[in-house]
């Protein structure tokens, strides 16, 4: 691969690549396919069936031209709520004003505008710190966080990770290569504001997930040495990622039968014809012209992990097979074109608006919306306006500017919110006080602890089934009421109790990590407000209650400010800040 490919790669790649990759001396091969992606990948592209497209690259989707300035500017409050839904948190109180006068319609347009940088470009960069210049799982942490604390793409990162928590992969069993986190998150901010088609193709060939749900090396019957397709995939792909187990109306209610039981959507002869359709994939970086490397590979060679994978035709099934709603593959099809249809044929199937559009729904506004809700945004995937499936803008926009996400009262409405996430709920805080490092950076990689920590860390779900099921219902009240709550399937008494420890250990210490990648708090624009409690109140309000903090709390927090002397300001807001994480409001999101 020629130098100039690596120099071409920086003109095209991201800020940080421009100012780094320059320092990568030698080149290595996976440092120039990582950087070459910078260069070679389109804004809405990607490795289409059986091609050796680098995954990665400074992502973008630009708009052509932006909405008007809004004419009925929102409230203060439901700009700060949209915020919250879109964002990682609020920084300041111009943050939220710029919103509330320019509109929602035009903010989320803006940020379609607004690329990110390559998590894979983080890891060029940050390898070399290492003594055998060799990335690290921590890197590729680090560069979600990054990303979510700095850049400005906040509804591309927002939009990313409510992905990862649809198409999971996970680094707990079997551990996966930094390139191959790295290059899967790239893939999803790619695909973020693309069409689900598209998504649902690009997962489907990354390494990460073939990796991870047996996908890739799967091949075709043979009874003789005892070899049948793996089914992981096959089953996943359709119980999580696209259509659930059962039948839904538009609305998301379930289809039943005449005796009132659930139709399945599928069975056990459908996701055997998909397992063999899918048969017949591997490393895209290997040659599919030498059968043995198909299953016979090196898992160190960081080349593998960041190209789609490609089909090896001599593995893949020659039958017939059964997919969905009766459709069945003629024998003898190509690798390449049973895994076109099989894909158009989930992509097609009735219950991926419903069953895609509640999920999306649930991790930016609320665990419950309306069936009405769900039915509208189904029919942004169905039809974006233009007569287009699966166009993700359309699905956002419709979630987002729904009216019953908007408006002022949502923290009067007893079905309406969810608990925000434990980390978001850290991001909030690192983003609202401020929190920078000397050199720009982060250390923020492992906070699955539910002793110590929060008992949630990106690319670290214990299972393809996330960290909660969509549909988790706690016992008591919110069972009775028929409610979902899916956060709280990782609440329990110890994460209480430990992320209690851990926000106090946050805000007394006034910052997380170590060295010069310690996150240090800017208390400076708080202090000045401690003095008097109204107006501290006020701002914490703001950037971390959706101005809708209840006149309850309103009371709790005076008296404690109030039982502080007025000359120690910080410990007033660090008591201030301890108390936010601990409640209520704040964690519920409404």
């Amino acid at each position: 691969m020629d130098t100039d490919l690596v120099q071409d790669a920086i003109q095209h790649g991201s800020e940080n690549a421009k100012q780094n990759a320059s320092q990568v001396s030698p080149v290595s091969p996976a440092s120039l396919v990582a950087l070459s992606a910078l260069a070679t990948l389109s804004a809405c592209g990607g490795g289409s069936s059986g091609t050796a497209t680098a995954i990665g690259g400074t992502i973008n989707n630009p708009v052509t031209e932006l909405p008007p300035v809004t004419s009925s500017p929102p409230s203060s409050r439901d700009a700060a709520r949209f915020l919250t839904q879109t964002s990682f948190g609020i920084r300041s109180p111009e943050e939220v004003e710029q919103v509330r006068s320019n509109g929602f319609e035009r903010w989320i347009a803006d940020q379609f505008n607004k690329s990110t940088d390559s998590h894979l470009a983080y890891l060029e960069q940050q390898r070399l710190r290492e003594s055998n210049q060799r990335a690290t799982e921590e890197m590729s942490y680090e560069a979600i966080w990054q990303q979510w604390l700095t850049s400005d793409a906040q509804l591309r990162a927002r939009m990313s990770w409510a992905l990862l928590q649809l198409f999971v992969i996970s680094n707990i069993a079997p551990d996966i290569r930094p390139y191959a986190m790295s290059s899967y998150m790239d893939m999803l901010n790619r695909n973020a504001f693309g069409n689900y088609r598209q998504l649902l193709e690009d997962v489907s060939l990354h390494p990460a997930m073939g990796y991870y749900l047996n996908m890739q090396g799967s091949e075709k019957e043979d009874a003789t040495s005892g070899i049948h397709p793996n089914e992981n995939y096959a089953r996943e792909v359709l119980q999580l990622f696209s259509i659930g187990l059962v039948k839904l109306n538009q609305d998301g209610s379930q289809q039943t039968d005449s005796a009132g039981v659930a139709m399945a959507s599928y069975d056990e002869t459908v996701v055997k014809g998909f397992a063999k359709a899918f048969t017949g994939w591997s490393f895209g970086a290997l040659d599919n012209n030498k059968p043995a490397q198909f299953h016979d590979y090196n898992p160190d060679d960081n080349n593998l992990w960041i190209v789609p994978m490609k089909a090896w035709p001599g593995f893949h099934s020659p039958d017939s097979k059964t997919l969905l709603n009766g459709r069945s593959l003629p024998a003898g099809q190509t690798p390449e074109q049973d895994m076109k249809d099989a894909l158009d044929n989930i992509f097609n199937h009735p219950n991926v608006g419903p069953f895609v559009g509640k999920q999306l729904i649930q991790r930016l506004v609320t665990s419950n919306p309306s069936a009405a809700y769900i039915s509208r945004v189904a029919g942004a995937f169905n039809n974006n306006g233009s007569g287009v499936r699966g166009d993700l803008r359309a699905v956002l926009r419709a979630i987002l500017l729904d009216p019953e996400a908007r408006g002022d009262n949502a923290a009067s409405q007893t079905r309406f919110g969810k608990q925000r996430e434990p980390v978001i709920r850290f991001a909030n805080f690192l983003r609202g006080l401020g929190a920078k490092s000397k050199n720009g950076f982060n250390n923020i990689h492992y906070l699955d602890s539910a002793d110590d920590a929060l008992g949630q860390s990106p690319l670290l779900a214990p299972s393809v089934f996330n960290f909660y099921a969509p549909a988790y219902r706690p016992a008591g009240p919110l069972t009775i009421a028929g409610m979902a709550a899916p956060e709280f399937q990782i609440t329990s008494e110890t994460t209480i109790v430990g992320s209690l420890n851990f926000f106090a250990s946050l805000f007394n210490s006034g910052g997380y990590g170590w060295g010069d990648s310690r996150l240090e708090f800017d208390y400076t624009p708080l202090k000045t407000l401690a003095s008097d409690a109204s107006k501290l109140i006020d701002r914490i309000d703001l950037l971390f209650f959706n101005q809708q903090m209840s006149a309850s709390s309103r009371d709790r927090f005076n008296r404690m400010i109030g039982a502080i002397s007025v000359k120690s300001p910080e410990q007033r807001v660090q008591a201030v800040l301890t108390l936010t994480a601990l409640s209520a409001d704040f964690v519920i999101q409404k």
